[in-house]
């Protein structure tokens, strides 16, 4: 599990990011070529240079489905092998279909079933399993969706399968559009022999996809959308950017040209293509990272990474989103953690009324590789109404800014407060509330899509309360020294509004609405040594029960497709126990008091903070 360390006014807010790899333990994948890491032999795309420049032999080069695997820790095998992966090249909608819940798995497509199909040996889903799945381009390339009816009837298939997979458990089913099949090596290619081939594609492919988009969206299913057609355009339309061949060569469109020509991946059967003179495989200088599609219609493993790296992002973009209620966690502490020197005062020293200040700044190192900044000042009165009962006001105001390698967040906040101290005899009784309204003025959430580093930005606002009470007994009846065991309780709560993004290119989304509890039991003992009347020491230490366990999920909507809104996994935390250790000093100056103190916890990674508390009767 990744921690996150985050620095917040009073005290280094403590952010516990869910990784994948703790939340996803096992990666299904149904599909077609684009997602066979193995199933038929090989991998549907380029071989690796064996260091001669020669491409025509060595081991193939990994798709995208296999850098998502590593990225989450989980293994992508064939299944031909008893690995998880069901996809095989040359597999049709009904084939993916039969790998399900059918005939089984067929090696090749048509041939004869080299295992049970994955509902026949698993009747029940690993709740925990990431599912992810494609297909319907071999349906047009097979001649099987020619029409709208046939069109709708592959998209209906397909969904049948993500349907199943979802009635046996599947909670979290990653389905991707198809490409553009217009914009393919092989369709252009023949385009340039049958004008207005590539546009009647292109058109079935949009139908297609707009078909999965409908029955996807009355499945029931946790669909997660993999917009692949959107994210090959992208690449498409900043091939220069990339690197990637780009403008005509002989009157055709580098960017459709292909590496080999020859006997594609997919045997005998697969569409021809435009070899590039330059860079494919035959050419003057072959390259196959300089192209798009390695044949006609498969990408190039270059293509395939970028592939990937949006895979990883539509998993991981949750978990950096939330982030967000952590800090808003964090700043609800920070706010009762300003209050803590004047209940310490009204707790030791004689009844009064007192005007106080606290103020903080601080910086820290993410454990991640990021950085914090906040800067935090608190404003007050504490007024003495009764005997050993104070009561008192506050109202606080601070920056935050929270920075890690796929994140910054900023904020600002304003808090109000309220608080109480009571003693009689030994007895020490005391407590704060507040409530703070927070401004998340800016959310960028970063991101790589191969060579291309794309932020997607935006704001919200939320809102958070902390409760504290604590009682203690001071064993001791001195006037100088103070030793007093303490029994307390501290709720924190933050609500973050949703909000959209943009920037994100083809990872824009609507994120919905999140919360974050924390709710501790502390036990500790609580220390003052008056040294003389202008000048005191204290310590406190407590054992914390964290009793929240946390298993958050957040709604999303991709806003660059018309899918409904699906669930992904955000934040985890179990709870922990830790302790929480605070040392410090005070000083009276004419009538002033001025206090430092230090805290620190080993909650998660560890949080310290630095305050300077001014108080002044009136």
């Amino acid at each position: 599990m990744k921690k996150l360390t985050a620095l917040c006014a009073a005290s280094l807010l403590c952010c516990t990011q869910v990784s994948a790899q703790s939340y996803f333990d096992e990666l299904l994948i149904f599909g077609d070529s684009l997602m066979d890491s193995g199933n038929l032999g090989l991998r549907f795309t380029n071989r690796v240079d064996d260091g001669s420049g020669n491409f025509s032999t060595g081991a193939y080069a990994e798709i995208a489905p296999q850098h998502l695997g590593k990225a989450l820790g989980l293994a992508t095998n064939p299944a031909v092998g008893g690995g998880t992966n069901y996809a095989v090249g040359g597999y049709e909608t009904a084939d993916i279909l039969n790998s399900i819940n059918g005939t089984g798995l067929a090696l090749p497509a048509g041939g004869a079933v080299a295992r049970a199909a994955y509902l026949t040996e698993f009747p029940r889903i690993n709740r925990n399993a990431l599912i992810l799945i494609d297909g319907g381009g071999n349906d047009f390339l097979n001649g099987t969706a020619n029409s709208q009816a046939t069109i709708i009837a592959s998209a209906q298939t397909l969904i049948a399968g993500v349907t199943a997979l979802s009635n046996a458990g599947g909670r979290y089913i990653m389905l991707s559009n198809l490409p553009d099949l217009g914009k393919t090596a092989a369709a252009q290619a023949q385009n340039a022999l049958t004008p207005g081939y590539a546009a009647t594609v292109s058109a079935g492919a949009a139908g297609f996809n707009q078909a999965v988009q409908t029955y996807a969206n009355f499945s029931g299913a946790n669909i997660i959308p993999v917009d692949l057609a959107g994210l090959i355009s992208y690449v498409s339309d900043n091939a220069e950017v990339y690197g990637f061949a780009n403008g005509s060569v002989g009157g055709f469109d580098q960017r459709y040209m292909c590496f080999n020509d020859g006997v594609a991946p997919g045997g005998t059967n697969s569409p021809g293509c435009v070899e590039h003179p330059v860079y494919g495989i035959d050419g003057s200088n072959p390259n196959p990272d300089k192209l798009l599609f390695n044949d006609g219609v498969h990408p190039t493993a270059r293509l395939g990474a970028i592939t990937g790296d949006y895979l990883i992002d539509v998993v991981m973009a949750p978990q950096v989103v939330g982030q967000v209620p952590s800090l808003g966690l964090g700043i609800a502490r920070t706010q009762q953690q300003s209050l803590v020197q004047v209940m310490r005062e009204n707790r030791w020293l004689a009844d009064g009324d007192r005007l106080f200040i606290s103020a903080s700044g601080a910086t820290g190192d993410e454990p991640t590789g990021g950085d914090q900044e906040s800067k935090h000042l608190t404003l007050g009165l504490s007024r003495s109404v009764s005997p050993g009962l104070s009561l008192g006001a506050a109202i606080s105001m601070a920056d935050h800014e929270l920075n890690t390698d796929g994140s910054e967040i900023a904020a600002t906040s304003v808090g109000f407060s309220g608080l109480v101290n009571y003693r009689e005899d030994r007895w020490l009784a005391e407590g704060s509330v507040g409530l703070n309204v927070v401004d998340y003025s800016d959310i960028d959430r970063k991101f790589s899509l191969g060579s291309q580093n794309l932020t997607a930005t935006g704001g919200t606002d939320g809102h958070g309360w902390h409760l504290d009470g604590q009682l203690a007994y001071n064993m001791l009846s001195s006037q100088t020294v103070s030793l007093a065991p303490a029994l307390g309780l501290r709720w924190l709560n933050s609500k973050v509004d949703g909000y959209k993004e943009s920037g994100g290119e083809v990872s824009n989304y609507q994120w919905g609405e999140q919360s974050r509890v924390s709710r501790q039991f502390r036990l500790g003992m609580l220390a003052n040594a008056a040294l003389n009347e202008n000048f005191s020491l204290y310590a406190e230490a407590f054992a914390v029960s964290e009793e929240e366990d946390a298993d958050e999920t957040i709604e999303i909507r991709n806003t660059n497709l018309g899918y409904s809104s699906y669930r992904l996994p955000s934040y985890q935390n179990d709870g922990d126990s830790f302790a929480d250790v605070s040392l410090g000093a005070a000083v009276s100056i004419d009538k002033a008091r001025v206090a430092l103190n230090l805290n620190y916890n080993d909650e998660g990674e560890g949080r310290e903070s630095v305050m300077l508390n001014y108080s002044r009767p009136f």
